[in-house]
């Protein structure tokens, strides 16, 4: 799969929503895109097309029996953060006051440090384009640090995090302001150190958009239930294995 996709042209890593989803009939709002923000949005639908191919071609060859996890467990104590929750929300609504209104999900503690997922949006003229952005707070332990992965006409994001490993975000695609545009589901695998991504995977049909319900870890296992199917992915954070339970009509 990620060979696949992969071979649709990107102009760069993508740049970093629970949105409302397009509904025929909707109203078009009028198009104020430059030249190079339709070339952009062009190649972004590309990427999505190929994923979505990409998707159904991976999921038909896919086991139905997930691999046996074996997970070893640490001695090792992490490191417990200076500051509770409530302060840390408080310090980035003092610093940052315009990207903690757009908090896709309650802050996340790994090894020691808080992490912030948000959607800002970017745009005066039209409609506006939400950024996924993951921010690693400063404290005593901790660099800050901040990361676009993504960005789409939709915004919001889902969040679980597996203990100190990492982390699996869920963010809607839609990759045109039209209103007849579908939505889909782009996933990312960020690793709290660095704050890279080791992992992309994309979610979607055919057959009108596709959100998240849900999302969350089962051991290695993680299950997103979207409003098509639960796709489950046996080894997220650790592999490149394609989801099982993906249903194409």
């Amino acid at each position: 799969m990620k060979q696949m996709i992969r071979a649709v042209s990107m102009t760069a890593v993508l740049l970093g929503a629970t949105g409302a989803f397009a509904q025929d009939g909707q109203e078009e709002q009028l198009d104020l895109r430059t030249e190079e923000e339709k070339v952009h949005d062009a190649l972004q639908e590309a990427w999505d097309n190929a994923a979505l191919e990409a998707l159904e071609a991976g999921t038909a060859v896919a086991s139905d029996t997930l691999a046996a996890e074996s997970e070893a467990t640490s001695s090792k104590a992490e490191p417990v953060n200076e500051y509770t929750e409530a302060q840390a929300v408080e310090l980035m609504r003092t610093s940052e006051p315009e990207a903690i209104a757009w908090l896709a999900a309650a802050p996340v503690q790994m090894r020691g440090c808080w992490y912030f997922v948000t959607t800002p949006p970017q745009g005066r003229w039209g409609p506006p384009r939400y950024y996924l952005t993951v921010q690693r707070m400063a404290s005593q332990h901790c660099e800050a640090q901040t990361v676009v992965l993504d960005s789409s006409y939709t915004g919001g994001a889902t969040v679980a995090q597996k203990e100190s490993k990492g982390l699996a975000i869920a963010f809607p695609s839609k990759q045109s302001p039209s209103g007849s545009a579908l939505v889909h589901v782009r996933l990312f695998a960020i690793h709290p150190k660095e704050l890279t991504v080791p992992r992309t995977e994309f979610l979607g049909t055919y057959r009108g958009s596709t959100g998240v319900r849900s999302m969350h870890f089962e051991g290695n296992r993680l299950l997103v239930d979207t409003y098509r199917y639960t796709a489950t992915y046996a080894r997220f954070l650790t592999s490149e294995e394609a989801p099982t339970g993906v249903i194409f009509p």
